[in-house]
């Protein structure tokens, strides 16, 4: 007879979020039931690829991929936007190349075209369980978070590829951009306020072919250090002005970086850091931000900072996966005073900065880890 089994349950808060492919029921009565699935279970496996890690998946349902993540896991609301914005970019661009590559004629791939994504975000109160096949999620907000599927977004709006977040989201977030509000009706919940966030916008920024980069034949200065984290991670520890100075920024001054923020609000091209972590304040403006991937920014020295190596300069960094799961984060430096001296002096003062880089490495690789063992389930 086996015994009754006594799970302690831990209410916990946290974002839960629904990525659902548009047009699934049409693509699939229509075509060719064996090919059109298989395009299907291509594209909800990249979606859960680019939204898993940082969340955590919970299972692919049907033409949606459903994931959570515990209130700790976003300090800030970009990392979230932006990690709903590059999952709808690397979807967008898997659908073209498939659209593009194929030789086949039959109607499945004929009206890939036809598909699109919408994400569904909500930040609640839940449970986890854990499972044989992983984990799964419970409680009414996860079922609130499955209603809003079914809403008016699309008849309202115009809108096929949108981001829904609940007022709950939104707030939590804290997110200065705004949004369209709409008000949705379900029974039990009542109504429920969603802003919606148009994808369009970010996709066409993202394919954008014009760059700010420092390619390596135009490099003064290029390095590589690897981290056990995929980009994603990676991205947030370098470019989050509070974990950033956990580990870099540690001197002169305690405090994070003071962002200022894009005209649409954001941290992205256009906005700026100013980084007092040295002598005097350092700003730095992106002029290029491709999240997860690349960043490209201008330093504008302080006036003492060409004493201590710190230049008028420009900086790119790219996250670049490793086949172990990790990320090499190659960094390269360009100069915009191109006088002998100066390059020469650079290149003097190079020798306690890259002593100065391998001891701040370190300490990111201690905080990674003490990070990793916090992380629940």
């Amino acid at each position: 007879m086996e015994a009754n089994v006594q799970v302690d349950y831990q209410t916990r808060t946290g974002h839960l979020l629904l990525a659902d492919i548009s047009g699934y029921t049409n693509f699939l009565t229509s075509t060719e039931l064996e090919h059109a699935q298989s395009i299907i279970r291509e594209l909800i496996t990249l979606v859960r690829d680019q939204l898993a890690p940082p969340m955590r998946f919970v299972q692919a349902e049907g033409d949606a991929v459903f994931c959570y993540a515990d209130d700790s896991t976003f300090g800030d609301g970009e990392r979230l936007v932006e990690l709903i914005e590059v999952c709808y970019y690397e979807f967008s661009n898997r659908l073209l190349n498939m659209s593009r590559n194929t030789t086949c004629s039959c109607a499945a791939c004929a009206a890939i075209g036809t598909l699109d994504l919408k994400f569904i975000c909500h930040f609640g109160t839940f449970v986890v369980d854990r499972t044989e096949s992983g984990v799964d999620v419970a409680g009414a907000d996860v079922i609130l978070v499955h209603r809003l599927l079914k809403n008016t977004v699309a008849e309202r709006t115009g809108l096929k590829a949108y981001a829904a977040l609940t007022s709950a989201c939104v707030q939590r977030l804290g997110l200065p951009t705004k949004m369209p509000l709409l008000e949705e009706h379900y029974e039990s919940f009542g109504t429920t306020t969603i802003g919606v966030h148009d994808l369009k916008p970010a996709l066409a920024a993202m394919q954008d072919s014009h760059r700010r980069y420092v390619r390596p034949e135009d490099a003064d200065f290029t390095a590589s250090v690897e981290v056990p984290i995929p980009p994603v991670e990676a991205w947030h520890y370098y470019l989050n002005p509070v974990q950033r100075q956990r580990w870099k920024c540690r001197y002169f001054s305690k405090k994070p970086d003071v962002p200022t923020r894009n005209t649409k609000g954001r941290i992205g091209a256009g906005a700026a850091m100013h980084c007092s972590h040295g002598p005097g304040t350092a700003r730095w403006e992106f002029v290029d931000w491709r999240p997860f991937t690349s960043v490209t920014h201008e330093v504008t020295a302080p006036p003492l900072g060409p004493y201590l190596g710190l230049h008028d300069e420009i900086n790119t960094f790219d996250f670049v996966p490793t086949a172990e799961g990790g990320t090499r984060v190659v960094y390269r430096v360009r100069l915009k005073n191109r006088s002998r001296l100066t390059l020469l002096t650079y290149r003097i003062q190079r020798r306690w900065l890259n002593a100065f880089d391998r001891r701040a490495h370190q300490v990111l690789l201690e905080i990674i880890a003490e990070d990793a063992v916090k992380q629940p389930i």
